[in-house]
């Protein structure tokens, strides 16, 4: 068993199909592990300056068995740098992709990457592995590593809806929360005519200047009318908007789900990603015209619901991060999310960006938390 680092966009292009191939094999893969998320993404964001490839590439007898989608993000804070080992792109769920074949076999392809990345700690000064999902081989590998064990905290947590539990749309429909959201339908139906649509594949280039237009309108309004100023829109970012305008185009597996008025404008819109059987839900908004009437989402949700259960992309939801009442409002079931992140004390520097790290935070909020770093997202 070997490794090989990839460090270019060629080199990384050139695996497209090991990548697609782990992505069907592994167990644990989601959306945000596939090869088209990831080499959008970083098509995108190579440009920013501030990034650099770790691709991590395990082999046994010449075959890629093991993927780690990682890159190293530079931070400049006055005259020092930061790196950060951590994972490309950025979304609700990141992993390694391992070829399966048991446990010991993933274990065994696990500990030759992490051994990758302890040869080449003169490269990074941190690292920050987050959204790890509770059920992953790779969370439960750092769970039995000494090394890395204490360094694991949790992060968030994603509920989910599966509709199966209902077998039949009919046994949905006689549900207690399908009845209450009934009420609501039939109330918002007697001032407004609707429409449910959904949209799909080439029909996503049209539908993105909609959604963002909603969306932005509802930053506006939510700064303005209800003293949130701190709400922003993912769609006002120039970077962000490339990156999604390229990941929709022609796209099957981005679906958005929405109601219109009578005119054809968007009342409320909700858009998944959609990767073997299950709709992870990414971004939703509503206009604010239609701020008042109390109980959209549920609408919309049902509508949805009938739809998953008259046609074959999925009927499993992943609502994704943040424990928000409203994601609660369907299911009492969630998944919990982790986060690794560890400083390189073989180096002074890192050392160094621990000490300051921990007296910038004693000095904010009077509590010392050494683990964390102020670094740029992306």
């Amino acid at each position: 068993m070997n490794t090989r680092i990839i460090k270019d966009s060629e080199e990384f292009r050139s695996i497209q199909a090991d990548w697609e191939r782990l992505e069907q094999l592994d167990q644990d893969a989601t959306f945000y592990s596939t090869f088209q998320y990831n080499y959008t993404w970083w098509e995108t964001y190579r440009q920013h300056g501030q990034l650099t490839l770790f691709i991590i590439c395990c082999y046994h007898e010449g075959k890629i068995t093991g993927i780690a989608p990682l890159m190293i993000r530079r931070a400049d804070k006055l005259v020092f740098s930061c790196h950060t080992l951590c994972f490309l792109g950025k979304g609700d769920y990141f992993n390694f992709l391992i070829d399966y074949q048991g446990d010991q076999a993933a274990a065994d392809i696990l500990a030759e990457m992490f051994g990758e990345i302890q040869r080449n700690k003169n490269s990074w000064d941190k690292i920050e592995l987050t959204h790890l999902e509770q059920n992953t081989r790779l969370l439960h590998y750092l769970w039995r590593q000494d090394q890395y064990n204490e360094h694991v905290k949790y992060l968030t947590s994603c509920p989910t809806i599966d509709l199966e539990k209902y077998h039949s749309f009919d046994a949905f429909i006689r549900s207690k929360e399908y009845t209450k959201a009934k009420k609501s339908r039939d109330k918002f139906t007697k001032s407004v005519n609707y429409r449910f649509k959904v949209i799909v594949g080439t029909e996503t280039d049209e539908i993105y200047e909609r959604v963002s237009k909603v969306h932005r309108a509802q930053k506006d309004y939510m700064q303005q009318h209800k003293g949130r100023t701190e709400r922003r829109s993912l769609f006002e970012n120039k970077l962000n908007e490339d990156f999604l305008k390229k990941l929709f185009k022609d796209n099957e597996q981005v679906v958005t789900f929405l109601m219109e008025d009578a005119e054809g404008d968007i009342i409320i819109y909700s858009i998944s990603y959609v990767h073997n059987g299950i709709l992870y839900d990414w971004n939703s908004g509503y206009a604010p015209q239609y701020a008042a009437f109390h109980g959209l989402s549920n609408i919309l949700f049902i509508e949805t619901a009938q739809y998953l259960y008259q046609h074959s992309i999925g009927k499993k939801i992943d609502c994704g991060a943040g424990s928000y009442a409203w994601k609660f409002k369907w299911t009492d079931q969630f998944k919990i999310n982790y986060s690794l992140k560890m400083w390189n004390m073989s180096k002074f520097k890192s050392r160094l960006f621990r000490l300051v790290a921990g007296l910038y935070t004693l000095g904010h909020s009077g509590l010392l938390v050494i683990e964390e770093f102020i670094v740029p997202t992306f």
